[in-house]
């Protein structure tokens, strides 16, 4: 009788531990997004579609980004430990090495665009700048 006694206890013990621990369920998460609408996500991995729109961890492909085999510098973005060259952007090499330019320095960009073949081809790019 006694190992019975334990043996409820135990599964009541466990059962009310699930109903602390699990909550009420109600709150269900909704994961449709809006397309037309720009995101403030900090993006952390890459859709199958290559689409992507939020921040990323953006700079200079040779000197902060670890792509050494550059023959120079380069603006990058970094999601998920991979490095992404940006098409077409082009800082002047006074302003890349400043204090706070690509060269020396990790940034914050909102972007928009498609990802592919280890090439970011942006709709936008903006570098944040810091608030006054």
């Amino acid at each position: 009788m006694n190992f019975k006694i334990r043996v409820l206890f135990f599964l009541m013990l466990i059962f009310n531990i699930n109903l602390l621990v699990a909550g009420c369920g109600g709150c269900q998460i909704n994961n449709n997004s809006d397309i037309e609408t720009s995101s403030s996500i900090f993006i952390e991995s890459i859709p199958a579609n290559g689409k992507i729109d939020g921040f990323v961890i953006a700079s200079c492909n040779k000197c902060n980004l670890g792509k050494i085999s550059d023959r120079k510098c380069s603006m990058g973005i970094k999601v998920d430990n991979q490095v992404y060259s940006v098409y077409g952007y082009n800082e002047s090499h006074e302003a890349a090495h400043k204090s706070d330019g690509i060269c020396n320095a990790l940034r914050i960009a909102h972007v928009k665009g498609k990802i592919s073949y280890k090439t970011f081809y942006p709709d936008t790019f903006n570098l944040m700048v810091k608030p006054n």
